[in-house]
């Protein structure tokens, strides 16, 4: 019996033995395949999961403005860590109390005490971390004094500080025309940062760098295996000043009449080239206004009575309707299947003729006179419009523009009502630049230029490629129908809609735009308020647009008493910065009108010059009769205060002499 238990026992303990001697072959024998076999590129794997060749961006490129200034710049800044583990023990002793004294005082904006600095750094150098956080986001001025601290003063192998660069874009404008510059933030682009990132993002470089854990990498030398290529400039056709006043003016206006939105866009008329582009909207935090999105881009709406001066244009040039033909507005309400057309003016203007209905801005009068023409055969008025380029994008060089709608018989989106509607600007959507495009052919003298916000590419200061001037239409209308819509906008802001506005000083040719918003639906009802033309009238430099969204109905949302003020305003600011030339008639007398000339600058230097002398001396000079931009520039050099009401010369004056104010009578 006990031999039986004997030899099981052996059996177990051979069974036992020859398992454990099957498992040690087996493991022997990965451990030889792992080596041998699959060893150099396990080896290489770790390898490059520590070390790697990675990318490096480039610096990008700047954006600046048609008159040089900065619009959009990239500034280095700097992620300070620490190795700990280089430091000499006797240094790090002797100088942290010193360096923290000093991280604090120059960071103490950041709530980090001296004592704060002193127990992280002694904490870290206990641990001898190799890849310690310091600080981040720190100007290139701040990293040198940082590197000139006691503990970090000198060579980086012995002091182990470690500076990671890296770029963050300013705007040293601030909010002018920050929506129109955009940004580029992941995979979110906006504006012309987006528009033009493949010329200002430059070229990544690489670096081999060592993994520290956590997605943290350390550059392993100073020099780079493939240099970065920086980014190139762009200038833009933005004019700083013509942007700060539409900037100005609108917000001015938005705030009065506690509007949700609104954008301006100045351009100029023979180029295209966008000079201004504002787009403001109201925030959440204490009713202030900041660009939110670019409105004078990505929204379209129904424009209203801004579109009536398209489709006279269209009615003139196929030959249905005369300016000079009466119409009768009598009761001020036109019925089209059971809807009423209705105008601003009660019982309407009585019988008028079709280019006064349009200085009225008269919707009986426009429809009465151009529905019937086409009614019949709707197709010949949308063929012409979509001919002319008003279904077109603009196709500015910025992403994001919304297409124009204009229906088509025998859509969908077509109905009876849809001609008549669209004659007086609803049923037909474009965005403010797309108003502004067609207003500016009127401008061109039929011409209708492509607009643009790129004006040129440089690199290294100098410019590699320019703007060039591309015309969508080379003519709309005919130069005598052009002629005759010219006529009556000049006349709708002498005598029509917006006379309010009219100015001896500066003729202004427009058209005023006022349409309801979601009319369908009584909660959501508003109000569009908008004013397109152009200046000087008689031969425009500029076009401009002003769309002002839902103003409080209460204190005005017509289209001259909310956006024709703002154009007016933008209008007589740019015309008093722009130089007036005068050029003498060619000819026979041409060396006696320059000797007169000379003359007449002489007097009117020595006049301005008295009463300069005078002022200085605490004395009010004899200013009646001085032109405008005289007396501005006489007492803005002395630094008053100045009032202006009116238009023309000095008819007037009172002065508040302790305050330096003076409020100075035009006439």
């Amino acid at each position: 019996m006990m031999t039986d238990k004997y030899e099981s026992s052996i059996r177990k303990m051979a069974w036992l033995v020859i398992f454990t001697g099957v498992v040690a072959f087996i493991i022997l024998f990965k451990l030889y395949f792992i080596s041998f076999s699959l060893g150099p590129d396990l080896i290489v794997t770790a390898r490059e999961k520590v070390i790697q060749e990675r990318q490096v961006p480039a610096s990008r490129g700047n954006i600046y403005s048609s008159d040089g200034q900065l619009l959009a710049t990239s500034m280095p800044v700097y992620e300070l860590r620490w190795d700990a583990a280089i430091m000499d023990p006797l240094r790090f002793k002797s100088e942290v109390k010193k360096t923290s004294q000093a991280l604090s005082d120059l960071f103490g904006i950041q709530a980090k005490t001296q004592k704060y600095w002193e127990d992280y750094l002694r904490k870290t150098f206990r641990a001898k971390k190799r890849y310690a956080f310091l600080i981040k986001d720190i100007s290139y001025t701040e990293y040198q004094k940082v590197k000139k601290m006691s503990l970090f003063r000198g060579n980086k192998y012995k002091t182990g500080l470690i500076a990671h660069e890296k770029y963050t874009r300013l705007m040293p404008l601030g909010v002018l025309a920050e929506r129109t510059i955009g940004y580029v933030r992941g995979n979110s682009k906006v504006g012309l940062e987006s528009s033009f990132n493949h010329i200002l993002k430059g070229n990544y470089g690489k670096r081999w760098m060592q993994n520290f854990g956590g997605n943290q990498w350390k550059p392993i030398d100073s020099d780079f295996s493939i240099p970065p290529v920086n980014g190139k400039d762009i200038v833009t056709t933005i004019n700083s000043r013509i942007q700060d006043i539409a900037h100005k003016s609108l917000i001015e206006q938005l705030k009065k009449f506690n509007a949700d939105h609104g954008c301006v866009i100045v351009m100029e008329a023979s180029s295209g080239k966008i000079r201004a582009m504002v787009n403001l909207g109201k925030t959440d935090k204490n009713d202030t206004y900041r660009e939110l999105r670019n409105y004078s881009v990505w929204e379209k709406s129904e424009p209203g009575s801004t579109f009536k001066v398209a489709a006279l244009l269209v009615a003139l040039e196929d030959g249905k309707v005369d300016t000079a033909q009466k119409v009768d507005t009598k009761g001020g309400t036109y019925t089209i299947y059971g809807r009423k057309v209705k105008d601003s003016k009660k019982d309407g203007y009585g019988l008028i003729s079709l280019g006064r209905a349009l200085e009225l801005s008269s919707n009986t009068g426009i429809v009465k006179a151009l529905y019937p023409e086409y009614k019949n055969n709707p197709k010949e008025f949308i063929d012409r419009m979509y001919q002319i380029g008003l279904a077109d994008k603009s196709k500015i060089q910025i992403p994001g523009e919304s297409m124009p709608f204009i229906p088509k018989p025998g859509t969908s989106k077509w109905n009876g009502l849809s001609l008549p509607w669209m004659l007086f600007g609803y049923g037909v959507e474009n965005t403010p630049l797309q108003t502004l495009m067609f207003y500016n052919a009127i401008a061109n003298n039929g011409t209708m230029v492509k607009p643009s916000i790129w004006e040129a590419t440089r690199d290294h200061g100098l410019i590699i490629k320019n703007h060039e001037i591309k015309i969508a239409h080379p003519s709309i209308a005919s130069r005598d129908n052009i002629n005759q819509i010219k006529d009556l906008l000049e006349k709708a802001v002498r005598r029509g809609t917006a006379k309010n506005i009219y100015s001896d000083s500066l003729e202004i040719a427009g058209k005023t735009g006022t349409s309801q918003l979601n009319y369908w639906d009584p909660e959501k009802k508003g109000y569009q308020a908008s004013f397109a033309g152009y200046f000087p009238a008689k031969n425009p430099e500029y076009s401009c647009i002003v769309v002002i969204n839902r103003p409080e109905i209460s204190t005005g949302f017509y289209g001259n008493i909310v956006a024709a003020p703002v154009f007016k305003d933008i209008a007589m600011s740019i015309h008093k910065m722009t130089p007036q030339i005068n050029t003498p008639t060619q000819g026979y007398w041409d060396d006696a009108i320059q000797l007169v000339t000379q003359q007449n600058e002489s007097k009117a230097s020595s006049k301005y010059n008295r009463a300069a002398a005078k002022l200085e001396e605490g004395k009010i000079p004899n200013i009646i009769g001085w032109k405008s931009i005289d007396v501005i520039e006489l007492f803005e050099n002395k630094k008053w205060e100045i009032k202006l009401q009116g238009n023309g010369a000095v008819i007037d004056y009172k002065v508040e002499k302790p305050q330096k104010k003076i409020l100075i009578r035009l006439g």
